[in-house]
């Protein structure tokens, strides 16, 4: 097969890791359009017009690429959460920058699960656990500014973003209204099924935990 110009023979630093983000971009693409079929090496490759081995050049197997694009998400998810924080916002509109990040970088939530299932599967650990721990730092990067523009307690900011983050994975699981025809329901069961909705059903319990969280001693 023709090589894509631009991954032919790369000379630098800077190309290589040019290389490694168009082909993590292609396989962000690839998860957000089809994120319940498998993801595969092969299909990265041939979506960006590259050999397998072009890919391997730069990652070692699938697992270590599906890794990388988690630690790539998460790291774009909390820094567009926290630059979205400002002092004097309401815990509603907190929580409304948590959940508007959140529908702004499906990725993150959508290869959540995706990751836990890698770590079922894999058979060596390390790199699993270097994306977990990557993740983890930008978690606590970001609860420690929460802490200080919402005036909570030590450590309450990162109990609040652990809450957070399971509270956004249940609210995925809720969702269910667009796996409904809505046209052929019940007014009823309809206003039901869209309450359920991910940003509803996400704001319906990070409000009260925000609330919680302030009550609890640090």
């Amino acid at each position: 097969m023709s090589i894509r110009e631009d991954f032919v023979r790369p000379r630098s630093d800077r190309e290589n890791a040019a290389r490694r983000a168009a082909i993590l971009d292609e396989a962000e693409k690839l998860l957000l359009e089809a994120p319940n079929q498998r993801f595969s090496i092969s299909t990265v490759a041939q979506r960006l017009g590259v050999s397998q081995s072009t890919i391997f050049l730069h990652f070692r197997n699938r697992e270590d690429l599906m890794t990388s694009l988690y630690t790539r998400m998460g790291r774009n998810f909390f820094e567009t959460f926290v630059s979205r924080l400002h002092e004097g916002m309401s815990d509603r509109a907190f929580c409304e920058a948590f959940i508007d990040t959140s529908v702004a970088y499906p990725g993150f939530r959508t290869m959540r699960p995706m990751i836990m299932r890698v770590v079922e599967e894999s058979l060596s650990q390390d790199y699993i656990h270097d994306a977990v721990r990557e993740i983890y730092l930008y978690r606590t990067a970001a609860a420690d500014k929460v802490e200080a523009f919402l005036e909570l307690g030590p450590g309450q900011g990162r109990r609040l973003m652990k809450g957070f983050v399971n509270l956004m994975c249940g609210a995925v699981q809720a969702d269910v209204a667009g796996l409904l025809a809505m046209d052929g329901l019940d007014p009823d069961v309809k206003d039901g099924v869209l309450s359920f909705d991910l940003r509803d059903a996400f704001l319906s319990g990070a409000e009260l935990l925000v609330l919680g969280i302030r009550q609890i001693e640090p």
